[in-house]
């Protein structure tokens, strides 16, 4: 078969879609050397240390690489559906889209999407009003078409059907996975070398995410604030690329004159982000919602404890309402505990096998409608 893929979230670097997009695809290429990978990336701009592409092509991808500006396609394929993405990678057997864009096919080509969340229909206040309609006209076409659909959690997929009853039968149940990397028990001379690289000092408390507000980074910075006055040598290391709406997030560091306790250090290599996990004394995810919630996996691969709110990737985690208060007793209470709890965490090879076998399902189901003549 040939797979088509669209690569092109890889250009967020850092964020949750942009590894999910890299360690699905990469998980395929080193089990699947049956099938060929066809990957289409558009993007007019490059990221700094921008290696995903190259890494794909070495493990055996066909990479189709253009500088199409995203609202072209976003008008071309979720408003007015024109230009078969097939014109641009040649004719395939199966087409994995992205949760934002949904391109036309053409004839017999059987489609299939990964929904990661709902936030931008359950929370649309978290959202700028060209991203919920870009994912309102993609769901859409992906209802239309009756593309197959993978949900990262069960929370996901209970969105969904809660508000896409007629589709329930068209999802399936596909969580995520871990890096091996995070697993490993690194040195503390290589954890060393990757704190000096970003100038973190410990000890620390960690975020990895992006900085926006349903993850709620102001109310941890008031948090922090509270638990400093107990553990006065504690900094907070906040990783990811800033999102929008950030503003109060810079003021309240400011207001609470924490400039030198909190460090913000952006975008963490893949290859450093397993030792900044495992260099931490905590892991703080303190979002209103998730659809599943990677960064508290990896932290807890890493063996660093984790306190998380509203994450499906973790049964126990927190589902109350947020205040600083609250969170600042939970992880001073994880701080003296510093236990990881026991849990079931997947890598990206087997996440990759579930999501081959639901490519060779639809290919199958089709070819067996093909053959069956009217009677």
């Amino acid at each position: 078969m040939r797979i088509g893929i669209d690569v092109s979230m890889l250009v967020y670097a850092g964020s949750g879609v942009a590894s999910y997009t890299f360690n699905l695809v990469k998980g395929l290429l080193q089990i699947d050397n049956q099938n060929q990978y066809c990957l289409f990336y558009s993007s007019l701009r490059r990221p700094k240390n921008f290696y995903y592409l190259d890494e794909l092509k070495q493990l055996g991808a066909k990479v189709y690489s253009y500088r199409l500006p995203p609202t072209l396609l976003r008008l071309l394929w979720n408003r007015w559906h024109l230009l078969p993405v097939e014109w641009l990678i040649g004719k395939v057997d199966i087409w994995h889209s992205s949760d934002y864009l949904r391109p036309p096919l053409l004839s017999g080509t059987q489609a299939v999407t990964t929904l990661h969340d709902l936030t931008w229909q359950i929370f649309p206040e978290y959202h700028t009003q060209d991203v919920i309609i870009a994912h309102q006209k993609k769901m859409a076409k992906t209802l239309t078409y009756n593309d197959m659909i993978l949900a990262d959690s069960e929370q996901t997929k209970a969105d969904f059907i809660q508000h896409y009853p007629q589709a329930k039968n068209k999802i399936i149940l596909a969580p995520l996975g871990v890096d091996e990397l995070f697993f490993k028990k690194w040195p503390d001379k290589a954890i060393g070398k990757a704190l000096e690289k970003y100038a973190i000092k410990p000890p620390y408390l960690l975020y990895v995410g992006a900085i926006e507000p349903r993850k709620n980074i102001d109310i941890l910075i008031k948090a922090f604030n509270l638990v400093i006055k107990k553990q006065p040598e504690l900094s907070l290391v906040l990783a990811g690329r800033a999102g929008w709406k950030n503003e109060q997030v810079f003021a309240a560091v400011t207001r609470l004159n924490l400039k030198d306790k909190v460090k913000f250090i952006g975008f963490v290599e893949d290859r450093d982000l397993p030792l900044v996990y495992q260099g931490a004394k905590l892991f703080v995810y303190p979002s209103s919602y998730e659809g599943f919630g990677l960064p508290p996996l990896e932290s807890l691969a890493a063996g660093t404890p984790v306190v998380a709110y509203n994450c499906p990737s973790l049964p126990g985690s927190n589902k109350k309402i947020i205040n600083a208060q609250v969170l600042a007793t939970n992880i001073l209470k994880q701080l003296v505990n510093n236990k990881v709890e026991p849990i079931k965490i997947l890598n990206w090879q087997q996440v990759a096998q579930k999501t081959l076998a639901v490519y060779l399902g639809i290919k199958s189901s089709a070819i067996s409608k093909s053959s069956i003549s009217p009677s």
